[in-house]
């Protein structure tokens, strides 16, 4: 059976009942991604590899690069040799996605920067900019809905079921479907792949939800923001600065979803009976 390209297995000493012994461990992999838009390197993404396209593509959207499927002309994930690693050698295959769209938006700020799997989102600049920033949707999702998505999302997540080492994020509907999850070891990399995936399906984002496993920080209510997606909740906390986003966007922000109980932070005329 051929080893999954998104773990490996490690020697691992392990201690029960303070007993050690020598086992073998799955551990989730993480390697660097370079993403070109135009022919220029964006950044370097430390992810779980896997739905590279998506990444890259979701990426551009969340960053505020690319508002919709109809500007990209093409995308592709490079398997030549392309692309950074880890090794002393130049290039490692399927480590490069490349996209090239028109009327893009500023990339800057970007630089070609490594963002790592613990760094938050990719938003480099020392203020937030949520000029135009706003999401108008009429979407209305039933509570109850909302209590079923936590595990949806955790019966998506394979790898975490194997390894311990990703977060994910799943986008869904008002009737409750589950229509993707992705998972990674950076929070804004599973939300990016995530909604990557609607975008090259040319999918809306007015009426869905995404769920995280993680916290609600400032950048992943953003990236929701940015995609236009009315409704961003999660099975952890929000952050002070994560619920400012949330109200100054529009954007419906729930917190500690679990059993039968969840916060509303923002955007509380978003839920009731649909």
């Amino acid at each position: 059976m051929t080893e999954p390209n998104d773990r490996e297995e490690v020697e691992v000493t392990r201690f029960s009942s303070g007993a050690p012994a020598e086992v073998t461990d799955e551990i989730a992999r993480e390697e660097p991604l370079e993403v070109r838009l135009n022919g220029i390197t964006l950044v370097y993404l430390m992810r779980l590899p896997g739905d590279d396209v998506e990444l890259a593509a979701g990426f551009c959207l969340s960053e505020g690069l690319i508002t919709c499927y109809e500007q990209i002309d093409m995308v592709r994930y490079c398997t030549d040799g392309e692309g950074p690693s880890l090794s002393d050698e130049p290039g490692a295959p399927g480590n490069l996605a490349e996209i090239t769209a028109h009327d893009v938006g500023e990339s800057g700020r970007f630089e070609g920067r490594v963002v790592r799997t613990g760094c938050g989102g990719a938003d480099l600049a020392g203020d937030v900019d949520l000029e135009g920033i706003r999401v108008e949707s009429g979407a209305v999702f039933d509570p109850a809905i909302l209590l079923k998505v936590p595990g949806l999302l955790e019966d998506g997540q394979p790898v975490f079921r194997k390894t311990g080492g990703t977060h994910g994020a799943g986008v869904f509907d008002s009737s409750g479907e589950m229509l993707v999850v992705r998972e990674d070891v950076g929070r804004h990399n599973a939300v990016d792949k995530a909604l990557g995936h609607l975008l090259l399906k040319g999918m809306s984002f007015d009426d869905k939800g995404l769920v995280l496993s993680g916290r609600l920080s400032y950048e992943m209510v953003l990236k929701a923001a940015r995609a236009g997606v009315p409704l961003i909740c999660s099975v952890s906390a929000p952050t002070s600065l994560g619920v400012q986003v949330g109200r100054l966007t529009g954007v419906t922000l729930v917190g500690f979803l679990r059993g039968d109980t969840f916060n509303v932070y923002s955007g509380p005329q978003r839920l009731g009976a649909a």
